[in-house]
């Protein structure tokens, strides 16, 4: 990946849509933990994208590419979570739309309410650190960087944030 991001940083377009196209997943799971909206996902996306590539030259360390990506999805996230906030406007064909599924599927659509019923529980900073922790496989020092903390208060902020997970599974809910 290194060798790649030297190349994108001498201004090889090419190398520059290889590492993009090798995280994509990555970047909407991250996208995804702060807006819901698909639509807000990909503008996060497209907008991280493009300052990726207008700044990529200033890139000091080329093995960090993929935190200093990861902190500029989460800054573009988090300034179009802010923005959509100010004002809530519903689509009329969102009121009611309804996702059918096989019964095989049902299994996984359970798990898939109970995880994002246990995230929605946990803090915006919580999620985005037990999501890059379990899912991304970062280590603490690499979420430090991200979210610019200490890799000792990103220990501790784990730690609560897998009570509060143990708490919501044994008792069903969660009081602040």
């Amino acid at each position: 990946m290194e060798e790649l991001v030297e190349k994108a940083k001498n201004g090889d377009k090419q190398a520059f849509t290889s590492l993009i196209i090798s995280l994509q997943d990555e970047l909407y799971k991250i996208a995804k933990i702060r807006l819901k909206n698909d639509d807000d996902i990909y503008d996060a996306i497209q907008e991280t994208i493009i300052t990726a590539f207008n700044s990529i030259r200033k890139l000091k360390q080329t093995q960090y590419f993929k935190t200093w990506l990861i902190r500029i999805l989460i800054n573009k996230s988090s300034y179009i979570y802010r923005e959509k906030s100010k004002r809530v406007i519903v689509a009329f064909e969102d009121i009611d739309m309804i996702e059918y599924t096989e019964t095989s599927n049902i299994e996984q659509v359970e798990v898939k309410l109970n995880f994002n019923y246990i995230c929605s529980k946990l803090k915006y900073e919580d999620r985005v650190i037990i999501i890059l922790y379990y899912m991304e496989k970062f280590t603490d020092k690499e979420i430090g960087m991200i979210l610019n903390l200490k890799e000792n208060t990103v220990k501790t902020k784990r730690t609560r944030a897998k009570k509060k997970i143990k708490s919501i599974l044994e008792i069903g809910g969660y009081n602040e």
